[in-house]
């Protein structure tokens, strides 16, 4: 091939050439440049301006920032609905032992006059401020509280004797369910049968009546008290204006000297109520703030309480809440309990209302 017929080769190969054929310098063997030449393309490259890479991260900024507001705020919904599960959780486990404990008020306790009697366990439950106290010999802590027994012949009973603890109990008509014997209690052998404090249990009065364990020989039964208190360091989540619903046990009347163990957080402060029902002979029910029924029996308490079921978030709550709607005493007036949450509306909150029926008052 001819010099001739390979420039013309190359010039239809690589038109921009402005010589034939290449040297190993990049030069055409005339001396012209190969401006458009594989190697000179390869060679020529350019990499990532700064303008692309700013422009480039401020994208990636904003990516990041839109993943991070979706996550932050699945975390608040997250937070705040598990607030709002362990608000029930708590609402059942509380519920559940403060409605049997109320049922047990009176249980084991002689029949006595609360408007008259100074006898420490005089009332089955009374209202102090907002403290509901309940005297029972079931509503206490230990293994034995609730435990009777039918006294048989020869001061007989059946498994009532405590191989660890004590062993007093108080022997109740079962007529009137007044205390029968000496205002000292007995005690049970390990034979199961009650020892009077003096004499035997020949032709004894505690046949054929019942038998209570009680905690302690100079208290014929636990004194428990619902109260709401202010715990020395508050949870982080509750909102200002919230108590703890407590709960202590105390065979020392008067409960100054027991422990108040928390039961239930964020309950709003002042929001713990009750009401009582009296039914009369005619079998007429009436409601009212107090305890004492007159000649009529009290049979009934209605428990309510506000608390807070969520952490703080942008939502809006009703301002108040009310307890007990559409309750009336026997003249007509409102009963109902209006519970102030106006400052706290960024907050969910959840009533808790029952009404329990007492069975062991007479």
């Amino acid at each position: 091939m001819g010099y001739q017929s390979f420039k013309k080769l190359m010039v239809l190969r690589f038109p921009r050439l402005s010589s034939a054929s290449p040297d190993l310098s990049g030069r055409g063997v005339c001396g012209g440049q190969f401006t458009n030449s594989p190697i000179h393309q390869f060679t020529n490259k350019k990499g990532v301006t700064l303008v692309e890479l700013m422009i480039t991260l401020v994208i990636f900024s904003v990516v990041i920032s839109m993943i991070y507001s979706v996550y932050n705020a699945f975390l608040k919904q997250a937070t705040s609905e598990r607030k709002t599960a362990k608000t029930e959780m708590d609402v059942i486990n509380v519920a559940w032992p403060l409605l049997k404990e109320i049922e047990t008020a009176g249980f084991g306790v002689p029949k006595y006059d609360c408007s008259t009697s100074t006898t420490q366990c005089a009332c089955g439950i009374t209202v102090s401020g907002s403290d509901l106290v309940i005297h029972s010999t079931a509503a206490g802590n230990d293994q034995y509280a609730g435990k009777w027994g039918y006294v048989g012949a020869s001061c007989a009973v059946t498994n009532m004797y405590a191989s660890s603890g004590g062993n007093d109990f108080t022997v109740i008509r079962t007529t009137d369910k007044s205390r029968v014997g000496p205002a000292t209690p007995p005690t049970v052998n390990s034979s199961n049968v009650i020892v009077p404090n003096s004499g035997d249990c020949a032709g004894s009065s505690y046949v054929s009546n019942i038998a209570y364990w009680i905690p302690a020989t100079a208290y014929e039964c636990y004194e428990t008290t619902y109260r709401l208190y202010t715990p020395a360091t508050p949870p982080a989540t509750c909102a200002t204006g919230t108590q703890t619903l407590g709960r202590r046990v105390a065979t020392v009347a008067g409960s100054t000297g027991a422990n108040t163990l928390p039961m239930l957080d964020c309950v709003r402060t002042g929001s713990l109520n009750y009401r009582f029902g009296c039914i009369s002979s005619s079998g007429n029910l009436t409601w009212q703030t107090g305890t004492n029924c007159g000649t009529s029996k009290l049979r009934l308490i209605k428990v309510g309480l506000v608390v807070q079921s969520s952490m703080k978030r942008d939502i809006s709550s009703p301002a108040t809440i009310t307890l007990f709607e559409g309750l009336r005493n026997s003249t007509g007036a409102s009963l109902e309990v209006a519970v102030d949450l106006t400052s706290q509306t960024d907050y969910k909150w959840r009533k808790l209302e029952q009404t329990i029926t007492l069975k062991n008052l007479e």
